[in-house]
């Protein structure tokens, strides 16, 4: 009987990522710790397969975009006074929702 080597070791792998991945509740709670308070979420949510996140303190506005049902969805987030992150949160079926939080600059 041999054992694969290689084999364990992507199983192992996979099952370490999978297992630790965050949930969406989880990133949001880490943000707002951090001083973050949500202004809006877009789309609709669901269990993510991966996430990502926009911010810049530099940028006069900021871009949230969304899919819904296949349709890409956007709206515009003006940082005047206040700074914006938007969290995008990427699902199996290729939809995605985000959500837009802010703080003082």
């Amino acid at each position: 009987m041999s054992i694969n080597f290689s084999r364990i070791l992507l199983f192992l792998l996979i099952t370490l990522l999978s297992g630790c991945a965050p949930s969406a509740n989880d990133v949001v709670e880490e943000w707002k710790s951090k001083g973050w308070r949500i202004v809006e979420i877009h789309g609709t949510q669901g269990k993510i397969v991966r996430h990502g996140k926009l911010i810049s303190e530099q940028a006069q506005a900021i871009e949230a975009s969304w899919i819904e049902n296949g349709n890409r969805k956007t709206k515009l987030y003006h940082q005047i006074k206040d700074q914006f992150l938007v969290l995008r949160f990427f699902k199996k079926n290729k939809d995605e929702f985000v959500v837009v939080m802010k703080k003082r600059k």
